[in-house]
């Protein structure tokens, strides 16, 4: 396939040579999709169909997948729904209904209110994936090559290191998170730096509210990064592709915080800039084993001569994705995107909204109450990263080794918490997954952690 339009914009620079390679041929889903609308007969598809009366005791006269009869038990939705396989990159109608969500969230936001017309006509449909975590891997693939570097915070969810160096035999560099209870802006220039050294393009991983911190900037540190970014993209003249792991979206918990992703900012800033948002049902929608993740790309106005060439860009965009897509794991789970499509529809999202407020306010509780419990911890081994949302909070630990004392915890405390170690970035601590404690245990919880700290005095 020809990719006249992609080649000339800045994510054909930025892609690796996986990136460069990949698309989708004309195969069973290209030739299946053209007998749909125009065969009166069709053997293309590697799926058993049959009359429903025919293999179904009380069957209905229709032509449907074949299904074990048991399964329809499990399940209030017709079965032509739940059995088939979807398309690639997603069923249609999840597609836009989840663009349609990532533009409303923006909606509550005044300062984003005059973009919706930027971000209807600049923001590809998504592209479904099995998760978030895919969603991490398909992106790595398609824009680094082994041995080059992406920049991410030392404090990061431990599963990008497995993707990142172990899977895909790239490189992290990492910033120091966070100085005087503030992200590190000169730690993460430094890194950029170094970087663009060595590389033709920037590629970063930022995941806010964060996963072990809770971190989320404040407005003036989010105005921070979004200046460094502009001004990194003016300076370098090279790609800088900003992936935007927005896994906990919805759950910001202080004011003084950014209410929604970075994203929104990063789309149409510079042409050089490529925000790629990553985001899902997992946490948003609180199916943590749906496993429906979205790539959703931001592109620059200044690519496109005519909204012809936007719009193939686009079409270009879907068949390299679907191409990694399809060569990996085929396509994602047509049952959850069934559900999607029911929770975001016209009928559903404001009650679908209501329901998680109340998740939200629940969660919000309990991380008040947390981080005025570990305050009264009167002890100079312990400090508390800066959190302001999320699940999660992180505990740094002074002196005492992180594994020793979550064993500790667990053993003699009946406490379970997930040490981190990284001796060669100084971290040294234990994650608390607060959205899994009930409000009325946290009291118990800190006095606990208080106990097992006085053992080491």
């Amino acid at each position: 396939m020809e990719f006249e339009i992609v080649d000339k914009t800045p994510i054909f620079q930025a892609f690796s040579e996986l990136g460069k390679r990949i698309f989708l041929p004309d195969g069973i889903f290209y030739w299946s999709g053209r007998a749909k609308k125009e065969a009166d007969i069709i053997g293309t598809i590697g799926s058993a169909f049959g009359f429903e009366k025919d293999f179904i005791d009380g069957g209905e006269e229709r032509w449907v997948p074949c299904y074990l009869k048991d399964i329809k038990q499990f399940f209030n939705a017709d079965v032509t729904n739940i059995v088939p396989y979807a398309s690639i990159p997603g069923l249609i109608e999840n597609r836009k209904k989840w663009k349609d969500w990532v533009i409303k969230k923006s909606q509550f936001i005044d300062r984003y209110r005059n973009k919706k017309e930027i971000f209807e006509k600049f923001l590809t449909l998504p592209f479904l994936t099995p998760g978030i975590t895919f969603g991490i891997y398909t992106c790595c693939s398609m824009f680094l090559n082994r041995g080059e570097f992406i920049i991410s915070p030392d404090k990061r969810w431990g599963n990008y290191d497995n993707i990142i160096e172990k899977n895909l035999g790239a490189k992290i560099q990492s910033f120091t998170f966070f100085k005087d209870e503030k992200i590190d802006i000169e730690s993460l220039k430094k890194a950029i730096k170094e970087v663009s050294k060595t590389q033709d393009k920037i590629v970063l991983l930022l995941n806010f509210p964060n996963n072990p911190t809770g971190y989320i900037p404040t407005k003036s540190e989010a105005a921070e990064l979004i200046t460094l970014f502009k001004n990194t993209a003016e300076t370098l003249q090279k790609p800088i592709v900003i992936i935007c792991d927005d896994a906990y979206e919805g759950y910001p918990y202080d004011p003084e915080g950014i209410e929604i992703s970075l994203f929104y900012d990063l789309i149409d800033l510079d042409e050089n800039i490529i925000p790629i948002k990553l985001d899902g049902i997992t946490k948003e929608l609180l199916m943590y084993g749906g496993r429906i993740g979205a790539i959703t790309i931001g592109l620059h106005k200044k690519w496109f001569v005519s909204d012809s060439d936007l719009e193939k860009c686009k079409a270009e965009l879907e068949n390299k994705f679907s191409g990694f897509i399809r060569s990996t794991v085929s396509n994602s789970n047509i049952f959850y995107q069934t559900v999607l499509n029911a929770l975001l529809s016209e009928e559903k999202i404001e009650l679908t909204l209501q329901n998680r407020k109340k998740v939200e306010d629940m969660l919000k509780d309990r991380y008040k109450l947390i981080n005025s419990e570990l305050k009264k911890i009167d002890s100079d081994e312990i400090s508390i990263d800066p959190n302001r949302g999320g699940f999660f909070l992180f505990v740094n630990l002074r002196t005492i080794k992180a594994t020793e004392f979550a064993d500790l915890l667990l053993r003699k405390y009946r406490v379970g918490v997930i040490p981190i170690e990284k001796p060669q970035l100084g971290i040294n601590g234990f994650r608390i997954a607060y959205c899994s404690i009930d409000i009325e245990k946290i009291p118990e919880l800190v006095s606990r952690i208080q106990e097992a700290l006085k053992e080491y005095n």
